[in-house]
């Protein structure tokens, strides 16, 4: 289905009936990443997915933004389009960052936020950090496209070697996504920065998670630093950065329990 804005035609899908879950993706990815974990959830409660603009399925047709706020806009339509007035937000990766700022941005309608190993990079206070980010850019500038998305993919962590073969069209999809990843979305994710004393005040609303087999990654620790600087809690699930797509059965398993326990 299609949400058709004056910005962009946004697809989605929905599944299930009960309590509403919205799930959003990362980067390369699209909602594909939540297609088995919808499915499970999808006969306990109302799950919504959708490609983040400018990947995939979903085009801008008006404005060429694709800053943080933007993708709020689009997070925000789509619950208004469906009516719904109160949900249960979860984000992977750079999701994660659209889910706290979409939060921020309507809290009224926000039961809890779930983020898992968010990229919040900007606060980590390590030496190369910058330079990290820099390279990157500079590489995508002068078109050294293959070695930015290796570097990229390389900060990512481990891979699961339990994740399930991709559909081919998946696949396809996720590829036709690197450019705009590079071009329109690195550095606006990598160059974000969280107001920590409005999260600090709303820690009680917001649980991060980070991956067992992530190890030390750059997002493992920017998470855990997140949930140092605002108190909110740091759960550990099984697996690695791709978890909703490599071991669903784990992520739904751990993402119901958090809901649970807030009464969702």
């Amino acid at each position: 289905m299609y949400l058709k804005t004056e910005e962009v035609n946004l697809y989605y899908e929905v599944q299930g009936k009960g309590k509403p879950l919205l799930l959003i993706h990362g980067v390369v990815v699209d909602c594909g990443l939540y297609q088995d974990a919808a499915r499970l959830l999808s006969p306990y409660y109302q799950v919504i997915t959708y490609d983040r603009r400018g990947n995939s399925r979903s085009v801008p047709v008006y404005r060429q933004e694709y800053d943080v706020e933007a993708q709020v806009r689009d997070g925000a339509a789509l619950l208004e389009h469906l009516g719904i007035s109160r949900v249960f937000l979860a984000g992977a990766s750079a999701g994660a960052i659209i889910a706290l700022e979409l939060f921020r941005s309507c809290p009224e309608k926000i039961e809890h936020v779930f983020l898992y190993e968010p990229p919040l990079v900007s606060l980590l206070k390590e030496e190369d950090q910058g330079q990290w980010v820099a390279r990157i850019e500079k590489d995508v500038a002068i078109g050294k496209i293959n070695r930015a998305m290796l570097e990229f993919m390389l900060s990512l962590g481990e891979t699961d070697d339990r994740r399930p073969e991709k559909p081919r069209e998946t696949e396809e999809r996720e590829i036709g996504n690197y450019p705009n990843f590079l071009k329109n979305e690195f550095g606006v994710f990598m160059h974000y920065t969280p107001e920590i004393r409005y999260y600090k005040e709303k820690s009680d609303r917001i649980t991060t998670a980070v991956g067992e087999r992530s190890g030390e990654s750059k997002y493992v620790r920017a998470a855990k630093t997140f949930s140092r600087l605002t108190g909110c809690e740091l759960l550990h699930f099984p697996g690695c950065h791709n978890l909703p797509c490599d071991l669903p059965g784990d992520f739904v398993n751990g993402i119901m329990g958090v809901m649970a326990r807030y009464g969702w």
